[in-house]
């Protein structure tokens, strides 16, 4: 499945699998080795998340 960029806020994209309809994921990258992934039921919850936690 392709992946889409729905929004994109301080540098860190809103994204979801290309022909579906919500769960939206968010990926932090820090440095090599850490990373988290994040799954929201809105872009709305996705923003949000961005603004408060990072």
């Amino acid at each position: 499945m392709q992946i889409e960029t729905v929004r994109e806020l301080k540098g860190y994209k809103v994204q979801r699998y290309a022909g579906t309809r919500g769960h939206f994921f968010v990926n932090i990258r820090e440095g090599k080795g850490f990373r988290e992934f994040h799954t929201f039921k809105t872009i709305k919850a996705a923003v949000e998340f961005i603004e408060k936690a990072l």
